[in-house]
């Protein structure tokens, strides 16, 4: 089965960065993986005061590339960030996009548009790498009732994998490190090499025998 992980990145990146974990991220599937799975990402700037302007047609710009790979009767797994994870959310219940696995990196992005999405069968798996102890995440969580009615703020799921991997057993699996902050999964080096190992090892694992 030919698989495409299509990387989403968060906030306060500049997709003009070579050295981006995006760029990282598709040259370590397409030189590290079998024949048949290939990577792809969607790259975009925005700061965390703008970041919702244009998360609509940010997210129709991936559900359009989504539908390439699907008519070609690719597996597709996203791959996200932080508000690439929000993205992915908004891919899937917009255009009802049926996707069949989404990765999940220090998540900032709402628990219940992921219920949403399993509820409605628009994602078969989920995975999550998260920590309790993400800074950004637990300042997201700290200050959205100060600030959600003006339309800003962000969702802190990455607090919450173990939590939100026991409501739906079947389809979520929490991976979390406690010892990670909000950026550490993608630092380059050995740390890079483990998420991606443990990454594509977790993702082969959904795979029929």
């Amino acid at each position: 089965m030919r698989t495409v992980f299509i990387a989403i990145n968060g906030i306060l990146t500049n997709p003009g960065d070579s050295e981006g974990w995006t760029d990282r991220f598709v040259t370590w599937v397409n030189t590290r993986l079998p024949d048949g799975v290939v990577a792809e990402k969607f790259e975009y700037a925005t700061d965390a005061l703008f970041r919702r302007v244009r998360q609509r047609e940010r997210a129709d710009a991936i559900a359009k590339k989504v539908g390439y790979y699907r008519r070609a009767l690719y597996r597709v797994v996203l791959v996200g960030h932080s508000n690439g994870c929000d993205l992915i959310a908004r891919v899937m219940e917009s255009s009802g996009q049926d996707i069949d696995a989404c990765h999940l990196f220090a998540p900032a992005a709402e628990d219940e548009d992921f219920a949403q999405a399993i509820r409605e069968g628009l994602v078969h798996r989920i995975h999550i790498y998260g920590s309790k102890n993400d800074k950004a995440l637990r300042f997201a969580q700290a200050t959205k009732p100060l600030i959600s009615w003006l339309g800003l703020g962000y969702g802190s799921l990455g607090l919450r994998g173990k939590e939100f991997a026991a409501q739906f057993q079947h389809t979520v699996r929490d991976h979390s490190n406690d010892c990670y902050g909000h950026s550490t999964w993608f630092q380059r080096g050995a740390i890079f090499e483990d998420t991606m190992n443990m990454l594509t090892a977790n993702d082969k694992a959904d795979l029929p025998p």
